[in-house]
């Protein structure tokens, strides 16, 4: 009896053991080459004694234990597919794969209970074969069909426990044993193992690169959302820190230091007579040296309207307070024997002249004086400053509406011993040109 498979029924077998491919070929990276070996194992057409004859083959070239298992899962899910779909025989099967009878009655028996556990003494009793002379020899599929309505089983030859489905069969070393064994036995080899290897190369260097460039990706996206991050949170570290600049317009500038050891250590012969000369002249100049002493302001431009409002005496003029000078300085430094509180506010602006006008019109508001003779808003080298005099109801109000006028704004609180008009505070204000 011979019996010839073409390629669709090779394709059919295939389909019907729903075989996880990718699991089986490493998530896809053996795919092609699994694809290309089942295809020399199961080609068309084929006697059907000649392919199990290939399976017996290649169970004897291996020796790893899951690759054996493997293939006889094959021949045994082979034997169920030609019992099913060509209706032949449990006797005709046996002498088609070359197998015992009892073997193959066993497998199909198998096989049927694990589809069909509920119907498991009528299987039994159909498929057993104690002795040569049992009619179950002669059984065939339509008989087990019309007795236990098993017809779905010609959609799927496996169930969702099977392990053998998705067996990573790949990954074994009698894998290429098998390789091997059929290029060297099957003549319908379409394409040699160089060609093979090429294309599993190429196959796994597209994946690499692939790969490489998401992580690539990725990686550029974490730099990006870092720097912006970065960047905002520096811009909000702006907005929330103020910083102070030393303020030098009180030093004098005129003071000189001399090195007191660079002195001249000369030996000079001096009479008696002329030693006493020297101390009297010498306690003359004691009250010139103080004179020296007194300070003075840098030099400034001032506008005339006449002559008769120039100093009478030069030395004299040197003594006068300017228009930018208090006639009381201080108040506005921390004492510990202060009992009175001073402010000072210290604001800097891009327009400061602009600001000047809305705090004057604030001091109208709120009945704000002035401490001495300089009169408030009077613009000095680096700024513009206000020494007033706040009722102290009022300070409150007062500070906040000035502060609110810029944002870059600064107040000091202080303890003074200086006093003003009753009810009122000291407040000073340093506009700084930006």
């Amino acid at each position: 009896m011979e019996m010839t498979l073409n390629y669709d029924d090779q394709k059919k077998f295939k389909d019907w053991l729903d075989l996880n491919l990718t699991s089986i070929s490493w998530e896809g990276r053996y795919l092609e080459e699994f694809n290309l070996v089942w295809g020399m194992i199961y080609h068309s057409p084929v006697l059907v004694t000649d392919q199990f004859n290939l399976l017996s083959s290649l169970k004897n070239n291996i020796n790893q234990g899951p690759v054996i298992c493997w293939i006889d899962w094959l021949i045994q899910k082979y034997l169920c597919f030609l019992f099913i779909e060509k209706n032949i025989s449990v006797e005709e099967l046996a002498l088609l794969s070359q197998l015992d009878v009892d073997y193959v009655s066993l497998t199909l028996r198998n096989f049927f209970i694990d589809h069909f556990p509920q119907f498991d003494e009528e299987i039994n009793n159909l498929l057993h074969t104690g002795n040569r002379l049992s009619l179950n020899r002669k059984r065939r599929f339509v008989e087990l069909k019309d007795r236990l309505s098993v017809g779905s089983i010609k959609n799927k030859g496996t169930i969702e426990e099977e392990v053998l489905t998705s067996l990573e069969v790949t990954l074994y070393s009698d894998w290429q044993k098998i390789k091997t064994f059929l290029y060297a036995k099957n003549s319908l080899i379409n394409k040699p193992e160089e060609a093979l290897r090429e294309i599993g190369f190429f196959n796994n260097k597209v994946k690499f690169l692939s790969e490489l460039l998401i992580l690539f990706i990725i990686g550029g996206l974490l730099i990006f959302l870092i720097k912006v991050g970065n960047k905002s949170y520096e811009n909000y570290l702006i907005e929330k820190i103020s910083l102070f600049s030393p303020q030098f317009f009180w030093l004098d500038k005129n003071l000189s230091f001399k090195n007191v050891g660079d002195k001249i250590t000369n030996n000079i012969n001096i009479q008696s007579d002329e030693l006493d000369e020297l101390e009297k002249i010498e306690n003359k100049k004691v009250f010139d040296d103080i004179q020296s002493s007194t300070r003075y302001e840098l030099e400034s431009d001032v506008v005339l309207t006449s002559v008769d409002t120039l100093p009478k005496d030069f030395e004299v003029a040197g003594l006068e307070l300017s228009n930018y000078e208090e006639e009381r300085k201080g108040g506005y430094r921390n004492s510990r024997y202060g009992r009175r509180k001073a402010y000072r506010v210290m604001m800097t602006s891009v327009n400061p002249p602009t600001l000047k006008k809305q705090i004057i019109s604030s001091l109208e508001k709120y009945k704000v004086k002035q401490v001495d003779n300089v009169r408030p808003g009077t613009s000095i080298p680096g700024g513009i400053y206000f020494n007033l005099y706040v009722p102290r109801k009022e300070l409150q109000k007062f500070m906040l509406e000035v502060t609110s006028l810029e944002e870059h704004s600064t107040i000091l609180e202080s303890r003074t011993v200086f006093s003003g008009p009753k009810n009122t505070d000291k407040v000073f204000i340093w506009i700084k040109n930006i």
